[in-house]
């Protein structure tokens, strides 16, 4: 019976470990192999003379308001956690943790879209 639970106890510490280890190295290997296929692309490109597209040199930025939808996210979690444990009389202070964040987010959020307005 011994022997069972080491096994358990190996198999998982092996995957809670692991698994993290494991999503970021193929994470880190996709975007790899993504821009070794651009610079393939443009080496192609160049060898034929033709132009490289600005896209494929400046690929267009992320959504600029991933920052605004987080923030709105994060607010919205840390009321719905801090009125979650106040109603089960938890430590409502929890949701002050990702509400708290949200609001970060919002404060990064205002200062980038007024930096962009004014150059």
């Amino acid at each position: 019976m011994q022997s069972n639970e080491t096994l358990v106890a190996i198999v998982g510490m092996v995957v809670t470990f692991g698994l993290p280890v494991l999503l970021v190295g193929l994470i880190l290997w996709f975007k790899h192999r993504k821009l070794r296929m651009i610079h393939e692309t443009i080496g192609k490109l160049a060898e034929k003379g033709l132009p490289v597209p600005p896209e494929l040199l400046d690929p267009p930025s992320r959504n600029r308001n991933a920052a605004l939808r987080g923030g709105l996210v994060l607010v919205a979690l840390g009321v719905a956690l801090a009125v979650f444990f106040s109603q089960t009389q938890g430590p409502w202070s929890i949701g002050l943790i990702p509400g708290l964040m949200g609001v970060a987010l919002l404060i990064a959020w205002r200062v980038e879209r007024r930096d962009a307005k004014n150059p």
